[in-house]
């Protein structure tokens, strides 16, 4: 799922309007018309991106819009991807500076925030087999109780790596956060339930292999 944002450079948006990108989406992009409304030729524009949160990775930076005759516009895109570890519904801006060759400058911000996952899963760790740790991810759709564990292959407990409360969106566990295991298959679960009333407790299981 991607999303396309279409922004004119002397259009008036609301202070209060805020993009909801969808979760760790890719090929998402945002087209800027810029217009020229000046008597004279507005020569070598350029539009880059002034600033971004850390979670927007945007596949090129700068584009170079070239010569715009009197009255009339050109049409500048920006692809990007959503990282699956931004923070959900935190709302944050991407500034946009055009540049013309005289040396005048405008400025067009927009906001945006991460959309949640739209469902529970536990990951497989990577990697796998691993020496001497490997990482475990899992996504929330909702603020959730969060419960990990991981237990030896006759399940006896071996290590907690998580229990409380977490916000919706992409998490990572490393295990063993430190001591000695010895080689042999693991097994971790994940438990996960939220008091909203929309989803029963999720409950999954994977295994993993410690060689040494």
């Amino acid at each position: 799922m991607a999303l396309t944002i279409i922004l004119f450079v002397l259009e008036f948006i609301p202070a209060q309007t805020v993009y909801k990108l969808p979760f760790a989406s890719v090929n998402n992009r945002i087209e800027l018309t810029v217009s020229n409304t000046a008597s004279i030729i507005a020569n070598a524009v350029t539009v880059a991106v002034d600033s971004k949160p850390s979670w927007i990775i945007i596949k090129s930076d700068k584009v170079q819009a070239g010569d715009i005759a009197v009255k009339n516009e050109k049409v500048v895109s920006f692809n990007f991807d959503v990282d699956k570890k931004a923070p959900v519904g935190k709302t944050e801006s991407i500034v946009f500076k055009i540049t013309s060759q005289s040396g005048e400058q405008w400025t067009k911000e927009i906001k945006v925030t991460a959309g949640a996952p739209d469902k529970y899963e536990l990951f497989q760790n990577y990697p796998n087999p691993f020496n001497p740790t490997t990482t475990i991810s899992y996504q929330l759709p909702f603020d959730s109780k969060v419960l990990i564990k991981v237990y030896d292959i006759l399940g006896r407990e071996v290590s907690t790596l998580f229990d409380g409360e977490q916000k919706a969106g992409y998490y990572e566990n490393k295990f063993p956060s430190g001591g000695n295991i010895s080689s042999g298959v693991y097994i971790y679960r994940l438990s996960a339930r939220s008091d909203n009333g929309k989803s029963k407790e999720y409950n999954s299981i994977k295994k993993m292999m410690m060689i040494k």
